[in-house]
């Protein structure tokens, strides 16, 4: 029932990530639990501590310290990050959550263009007798097969710092959201995957028995075959949404963006001192991104979704 999956869906903000901040800190004795101090009405402040390479904190101390964080940020407590003590924790956030956002809006537009740009060519070539070949699924990419997404990365790097002047608005420091929502695109073939992927659950339920009745007597096979392939589509735009979390850490990376995705990746690499904090809050997103797609009505948008 859908109350038991919203259940477990917040049970699993609340303990997955956790359990995984409680294994990261106990295992890195470069994790200063002390470089904060809890203030009444604040939630944690960020105060000098010397902490050098000593022993590592406890799972105890890890688990409590990531507990206190997160009631702080639901009870309007965030507190601030050492990374920038002069912002609350919940709006430096959202700062970044919002660029990494930004990125998936690019990725999703150009699959609009795309697609449109397909239909339009498609069109084009019926009047003169001629096929598209490959389809005009609304999730094809310009590449056929994609890009692995580091590739595809430092290829649009390279094409930016080639043909774009320093200085220019489209400069990769200044228009790093764009290109990164470029790279994404044209990376892993993630896009091409679901296209193919959900074509052939459809196609294949139109092959068996039920579809020939069906259309036999007049009705439409295809609205049949998109309501019971729906449950395997829906799967795949999951798993294709869920891929783009760690596309994004790859390319906010390259292009220098700061989001979530270069901010986990920056936590997770410095050696220096790595934040609590700002740690608890990163993995607490990512978490409820992921637990937000596996709770979305995806079946209803594949049913509608008929690849016609």
């Amino acid at each position: 029932m859908l109350w038991r999956r919203v259940a477990l869906g917040l049970l699993a903000v609340l303990l997955l990530p956790g359990l995984l901040f409680a294994a990261i800190a106990s295992s890195r004795s470069n994790v200063c639990l002390e470089s904060y101090r809890w203030e009444a009405g604040e939630g944690f402040a960020p105060v000098p501590a010397s902490c050098g390479a000593g022993e590592a904190p406890s799972l105890v101390s890890a688990s409590a310290f990531y507990a206190r964080g997160v009631i702080g940020l639901l009870s309007g407590q965030p507190g601030a990050s050492r990374e920038n003590a002069s912002v609350q924790l919940d709006r430096l956030l959202l700062r970044r959550a919002g660029r990494s956002l930004a990125i998936v809006a690019v990725v999703a537009l150009l699959i609009v263009v795309t697609a449109l740009l397909r239909r339009a060519l498609s069109t084009l070539l019926a009047r003169v007798g001629l096929r598209l070949s490959g389809g005009s699924g609304a999730s094809a990419t310009l590449v056929p097969a994609g890009l692995p997404v580091p590739i595809a990365g430092f290829v649009v790097f390279a094409l930016v710092m080639r043909l774009v002047p320093p200085g220019s608005a489209l400069d990769f420091d200044r228009a790093g959201i764009l290109w990164a929502g470029v790279a994404l695109y044209l990376g892993d073939g993630v896009l091409f995957a679901l296209n193919r992927g959900m074509k052939m659950s459809l196609q294949r339920e139109l092959q068996r028995r039920y579809a020939e009745t069906l259309d036999l007597w007049g009705q439409s096979a295809r609205e049949a075959a998109a309501e019971v392939s729906a449950a395997d589509r829906a799967a795949q735009i999951r798993g294709a949404l869920l891929a783009t979390f760690g596309g994004l850490i790859v390319v906010e990376s390259i292009f220098g963006v700061n989001g979530l995705g270069e901010t986990l990746k920056d936590l997770v690499v410095d050696r220096q001192g790595l934040d609590p904090l700002l740690l608890c809050g990163v993995l607490l997103l990512f978490t409820l991104g992921v637990v937000a797609v596996q709770l979305a009505p995806l079946e209803q948008l594949a049913r509608r979704w008929r690849l016609s």
